[in-house]
This record gives C-alpha cells, sequence and structure tokens, in this order.
C-alpha cells in the first residue's frame, strides 16, 4: 500500500520539492563548509600547515624520480618550494626526526644524486640550495626510492596479509601488454565484497581501453604526466547518488567508494597488475567534461581514476613512507 508521504509527493509539484530538498541540502552542508572554511582562516598551526606543504612537493619529486624515464632537470619550482619550505620547518624550531622533514631532505639529496650520476648540470640557483641544505642537514636521511624487478614486486602476493598488505605500492611504469577483461571483472567481483551502507552497493566502474577516450582523460586529470599515456587501462570509479536516502547520507558515496577502491588496488596487485590512483578533486568544468566522455549519467558521483597495466621486468616505485600507527590515533581508554 502506498505511504502517505508518497501520495503527498506526488501533489507537490516537481520545482517546489527541488527547492525544498535544495534548501535541505544547503542548511546540512553548511555544517561541514564553516568547518572547513574556519580551518582555512583561524587555524593558526603553522606545524601542520607545513608539513602539509613539505609532503605536498616532497612527493611530487619522489616521483619524478621514479618516472619510467625522469626528465633531466626536471621539478625546478618544485624543488626550490621544497627547499624554502624545509629551511622554514627548521626556522619554526620543530623536530628534526619528524617523518615529513625526514624524507624531504632525502629526497632532495636523492635529487642532487641523480643528476650528477647522469651528468646533468642544473640550474646554478638550484645547485648552491641544494649544496647548501646538504651541509646544513649532512645527517639526516630518509628512505630512498626503490628499484624493483617484477618478480620482486609481487613475491608476497600470496603470502600472509600482513606481507601482502606491505607489499603494494602505487606503480607508474607499464607494458603494452593488454590485461583481458575476465581478469579486470574479476578483480571488480573481488572489489564488490567490500562493506557497503546496508549493502546497497552504490559503486560503479567504468573500463576504458579506447585509446582516444584515454587521452582526454588524461588531458583533464591532474597528475599523470609522465606516466599516464603508458596506463594499458583506466578504471573510473563513480558512485549512484540515488541509493542515499537523504542529504545526512551525503558522505556515503565517498566513504563506500573508498573501501571499494582499496579493494580493488589489492585484487589487482593479486592479478600481477600495477595500479596508480588518479585523484579527482577538479574543477565543475573537468567533472563535466570527463561525464560527457564516458557518457555519465547525472546521478553518479565520479570519485577517482585506477591507470593499470602490467609492469616491465625492472621498474622504480616511490617509497612515500607512512606515519606509525601511534603517531595517527588516540586512546580513549
Amino acid at each position: 500500500m502506498e505511504s502517505a508521504k508518497n501520495k503527498l509527493r506526488k501533489l507537490i509539484p516537481q520545482k517546489i520539492l527541488y527547492l525544498y530538498y535544495l534548501h535541505t541540502a544547503r542548511k546540512a552542508c553548511d555544517y561541514d563548509l564553516q568547518r572547513r572554511v574556519h580551518d582555512k582562516v583561524y587555524n593558526d598551526s603553522e606545524a601542520e600547515k607545513v608539513k602539509r606543504d613539505l609532503t605536498l612537493a616532497y612527493h611530487i619529486v619522489e616521483k619524478g624520480l621514479t618516472m619510467p624515464v625522469p626528465r633531466p632537470g626536471f621539478g625546478k619550482p618544485v624543488v626550490l618550494n621544497l627547499i624554502n619550505t624545509v629551511l622554514k620547518f627548521q626556522k619554526l624550531n620543530l623536530p628534526l626526526d619528524e617523518m615529513e622533514f625526514r624524507q624531504s631532505v632525502s629526497v632532495l639529496k636523492e635529487y642532487k644524486d641523480f643528476h650528477e650520476q647522469i651528468s646533468f648540470q642544473l640550474d646554478k640557483e638550484v645547485v648552491e640550495k641544494l649544496g647548501y641544505l646538504e651541509d646544513l642537514f649532512e645527517r639526516i636521511e630518509g628512505l630512498k626510492q626503490i628499484k624493483v624487478s617484477r618478480d620482486e614486486y609481487f613475491s608476497d602476493i600470496n603470502k600472509p596479509f600482513d606481507l601482502f598488505c606491505r607489499s603494494r605500492y602505487s606503480v607508474r611504469n607499464y607494458t603494452s601488454q593488454e590485461i583481458p577483461l575476465p581478469v579486470l571483472y574479476d578483480c571488480i567481483e573481488l572489489a564488490q565484497k567490500s562493506p557497503s551502507f546496508c549493502n546497497r552497493q552504490p559503486n560503479r566502474v567504468h573500463i576504458v581501453k579506447s585509446a582516444e577516450k584515454k587521452t582526454q582523460i588524461l588531458e583533464i586529470q591532474n597528475g599523470n604526466r609522465g606516466f599516464g599515456h603508458l596506463a594499458e587501462t583506466l578504471l573510473v570509479i563513480s558512485s549512484v547518488i540515488s541509493t542515499t536516502k537523504d542529504i545526512h547520507e551525503r558522505n556515503e558515496n565517498h566513504l563506500n567508494g573508498g573501501l571499494f577502491i582499496m579493494t580493488l588496488l589489492n585484487a589487482l596487485h593479486f592479478n600481477r597488475i600495477g595500479a596508480c590512483s588518479l585523484n579527482w578533486s577538479v574543477s565543475n568544468d573537468k567533472d563535466m567534461k570527463l561525464r560527457e566522455i564516458l557518457n555519465i549519467p547525472k546521478n553518479e558521483v565520479l570519485l577517482m581514476i585506477v591507470s593499470c597495466g602490467y609492469v616491465p621486468d625492472v621498474f622504480s616505485i616511490a617509497s612515500s613512507p607512512r606515519k606509525s600507527a601511534r603517531e595517527i590515533t588516540t586512546e580513549h581508554l
């Protein structure tokens, strides 16, 4: 029997319903927006912000060092910015054993060593600042980037869970060997075992193998330069908004999508396929462009692009060190 609520909805014009839901959504989302805006305006934590800036910059440099063909002299503006941020960190008298600081200094030293090994003359300003930094923090060391063979990289895929988890890294180097569709569907089936709110299963996967469409997509995604063109397949992950009941479930598409994508990445790794998560934090016009390319309906929210492919005999991966469990955990006992 039809509920009174549904009967009432049918009597109200759609435009009135739209305006009502828009008002409700704005009221709910204001709670999130105000907190984010407050953080940008009133949060004076220089320590948090400088560590954020260090991580953003050093990761760009370590990615550059692990490209299939690193470009000599790459990233000059980023390198100079990273050096200045390292010096700012020191000026704030923050602990020099912080992971972000150690890794930033280590990556800059590695950048300098790489160019010396290939006998490439860096810009004078960069050379002087790198030399000054190396002398100043002679004893500071972090993790170097990792060069592995295919067999080494996948050696733990059948080992206990802890070893399996620790063995997966983002891979940015692929061969042209085709990934069979049945293998991709097997990976998606495994990802479907991810937790799903009330088993509503909102996640959707768009498999992109068309060379033309891959090029179009990668052109509007910021963060695949130097390796994106090598991806044999792109997986575009989206989530159906209609599976949420009301605006208070507004985070569920992203939360469920995150769980699904992590399982999918593990499934690809288990099937000896290299993969890299490409963020989709983009402007509205880029989002609309991707929808147009793949004909994605309005009721799907775009979450992420995953580049993937079989890996070459030998390749490099970014070390990307993680904070320890104790550093990110608060006990409430």
